[in-house]
Parts: structure tokens; sequence; C-alpha cells
């Protein structure tokens, strides 16, 4: 499922301080996204392929109230020796989210609906394909496809604070019972706990540039599978940025950490895990192109223990066509998977392309 919940109140907020008004403001974005990472090499090699179209649309109704409805569908295959051995395709879940802006703009509600139109009771021959677009690590396009009825809201505030601009929001997410896989022909019915979240965001002008750093805590309380209860673990994502005009161009740093503290799972502890990423990149004009090539670094730990690692680069370039704005990107990834038993790394690879269009 795309997770549009992650800081979804502070975004809100963003959104409704554009100030888009009327439907002539409306959007629509199609962003078709293909990527595949092989692990390992030689006769254990296993690659997992996604290609999934994600679909938004968005509609300002009148100065105070937004209406954002996202989708997409995907297909993903995790393959071996030249054959698929696992595979599942179809349409994601829907979201469906309005946005309530009170005076004069720096106070958001929003209210929000996850739709069960994706696939759901995954037979075994699928579990594999489902289970690997889940890694964070990897950052596939879809991480789910489906999650259940789902309700949030959610209230976000910004003000300014001397040369500061503050944002805090919190918001809350409420899902049903679902039928999840199918296991020898019995469905296993899953539950997703209740979550809670408050995020924090500061940005300021520095010279030319501006900087800005923001903080997210996610409880969970426990999901529910069959009869069985356990715990993901709570999360706690701090990220900031920095980005400043060199001459022609335009520099920007950033870097974000998530970490998910321990948690329960079928026949133990879930150990904590760390995931942290920094990027670095530089945009520039060439006639009315705009060229942003990036690189990036991401590090995984398990309980204490390095996990993983992986180099991205890529470039992305931004042009207008009529009424369109088109983004195409392409990038290439490289690292390891360690084992945290002994140490051993098996080899990672990787690609990513995606052809943005949104049409206003």
């Amino acid at each position: 499922m795309i997770r549009p919940f992650l800081a979804a109140s502070l975004l809100a907020a963003g959104a409704s301080l554009a100030g888009a008004q009327g439907l002539s403001s409306a959007a629509v974005i199609v962003s078709p996204t293909v990527a595949s990472y092989s692990i390992g090499t030689g006769a254990t090699k296993r690659t997992v392929t996604q290609t999934a179209v994600p679909l938004v649309f968005s509609m300002p109704v009148g100065e105070r109230f937004s209406l954002d409805v996202t989708t997409a569908y995907a297909t993903s295959d995790v393959t071996a020796n030249g054959s698929t051995q696992s595979s599942i395709n179809g349409l994601t879940d829907t979201q469906v989210r309005g946005s309530f802006s009170l005076g004069e703009r720096n106070v958001v509600f929003t209210v929000g609906l996850n739709l069960p139109t994706g696939q759901y009771t995954i037979p075994e021959g699928q579990q594999e394909a489902a289970g690997q677009i889940g890694n964070d690590f990897l950052n596939m396009p879809i991480s789910s496809m489906g999650n259940g009825l789902a309700g949030t809201g959610g209230v976000a505030i910004a003000r300014t604070l001397g040369a500061w601009n503050l944002g805090a929001g919190a918001s809350f997410r409420k899902s049903t019972e679902f039928a999840a896989f199918s296991v020898s022909s019995a469905e296993l019915r899953f539950t997703p706990a209740d979550e809670y979240r408050v995020n924090i965001g500061l940005d300021r002008p520095v010279g030319d540039g501006q900087v800005q750093f923001g903080v997210s805590y996610s409880a969970f309380g426990e999901d529910l599978a069959d009869t069985t209860t356990y715990s993901t673990g709570d999360r706690l994502i701090a990220s900031g940025a920095w980005n400043f005009p060199v001459r022609s161009a335009n520099v920007f740093l950033s870097g974000w950490n998530l970490f998910r503290m321990e948690g329960e799972q079928f026949g133990g502890a879930a150990p904590k895990e760390n995931l942290a990423n920094l990027s670095a990149g530089v945009s520039f004009s060439a006639r009315e192109v705009l060229i942003q090539p990036t690189v990036e670094m991401r590090l995984w730990q398990i309980d204490g223990v390095k996990a993983g690692n992986l180099f991205n680069g890529g470039v992305r370039m931004r042009f207008g066509v009529g009424g369109f704005s088109v983004i195409p990107a392409v990038g290439y990834a490289i690292g390891n998977i360690y084992s945290t038993a002994d140490g051993s790394a098996t080899d990672v690879t990787g690609y990513r392309g995606a052809l943005t269009i949104r049409w206003n």
C-alpha cells in the first residue's frame, strides 16, 4: 500500500498553506515505476522485481477543503535461475483523504479512509513475493497489496516562531480484521494494530538557502493473527535537510533515520532495527530542463549488528510539455546484505526507473 499516513497531518498543512483554490487547481499524477534488486550470485541468485503504476487525484474544494485519492496497480515477481518462484499482481488499496483548514490556514484537520480494493487472502505461492516487497531496506514502490479497511484522523498546526516555521501534528489510525493469507486451504485472519502518531517539523531560511528538521513517533498496539497477538515495535523517525545555492546551481543535503524498537513476533522477540539514509545532490537547469543528479547511502542494522548497506546513484529531470509536468528518473544500486549470525556478505545490485507525469 502507498502510505500517505507518514506525516499525513503535516503534509496536509503544507498543501493547504500553498493556497490552492477552485477546481482549476485540481491535479492528476501518474507515476509508472519499475524497481528490481538481485540478491546473491550464481545458483543462489534471486531477483525481486516490481512494476507499479501509482495514481493520485487531488482536488481543492473552495478555499479551505481539499480531497486526495490515491491508488496503484502493481506486479511483483521473485525469480531464481531464470524461472519465477513467486508472483503477485493486482490493484492495491485506495486511500481517500480530506483536509479542512481553519483560521488563517494554520490549523488543519484531516480524515482518511483506506478502502480494501487490493488483493487479500494471499495463497502460499504468492506469499514470498508479497513478503519481499515489504522490505524497507530495498524500498519497493509499493510495500503491500492490501491492509484492510482502516480510518485515520489527525490535526496539525503551523505557526511562525521568529525566524523559524513550526509545524506539529497528531494522528490516529484504526484498522479492521481481514483475511490476509491462505495456508493449506485455511484462511489466516489478521487485524493490524492501532497506530498513534505525533509529528514535529521546523524550517527556516539560512542565507539564500533553507534548513528543515522533523521528528515523528509512532506507537502501535498489538497485531492480532487469528488468536495470537504480537507487536511490530514502535517507530521513531528523525529527518533533516539543507539546500543552498552555489552559483547557478542548488545543492541539497538530506538524511533520515528510522529506528524500530523491539517488538514481538511468532516464536519470540522481534529485535530492534535501525535504518539510516544519507543523500546529496545538485539541481541545475539546461535550457528549460531541470536536472538533478543524486547519490545516496543506506545503512541497516538489526539489534545493533550490521545487516546491510546500499549505495544508490541516479538522476532526475523535470520539464514541461503543454499543460503537463514530466519527471523521468533512473537509478542504480549496489551493496550487501550481511548475516547477523556470522557476518557473511551477500551481494545486492538493483535498478529503478520512473516516469512521473502531473497534469494541473
